[in-house]
């Protein structure tokens, strides 16, 4: 289930706006299954969307308290960024937010992985 927000390079409040959006998916699940109290929520999150996951936890519990959703754990998968460059082919990782190749210095190239803000998973109580 993907999470539809985007927000390239933003500050702390990216991680809020984030949150809210999980809190809000998280809620369409539990009402889809019974209302039953939430254990664990699963994300990934590419490392292209430059999210910090300290604040994403951060907020995430601040955005949770005192809702169904109070005490439950973010469990976050970071999905390295991969590039493919378009001039020589090669395919390597990104390091910082630009696109450069290492093998012949072409700027720019395909991103294949990294970009991905997914809730892939909710564990509810039995």
């Amino acid at each position: 289930m993907a999470l539809f927000f985007w927000a390239p390079w933003g500050g702390l409040m990216h991680e809020l706006s984030i949150a809210l959006a999980l809190v809000e998916q998280v809620e369409a699940v539990r009402a889809a299954h019974g209302e039953r109290p939430v254990v664990a929520v699963g994300v990934r999150i590419g490392s292209w969307r430059a999210v910090v996951r300290e604040s994403l936890a951060f907020y995430y519990e601040a955005v949770t308290r005192g809702t169904p959703l109070e005490g439950s754990r973010l469990e976050v998968d970071t999905v390295q960024a991969t590039a493919a460059c378009r001039a020589c082919g090669e395919r390597f990782e990104v390091e910082g937010p630009f696109l450069i190749c290492p093998r012949c210095g072409a700027v720019g190239g395909e991103l294949l992985s990294g970009d991905e803000l997914e809730l892939v998973s909710v564990e509810l109580e039995d």
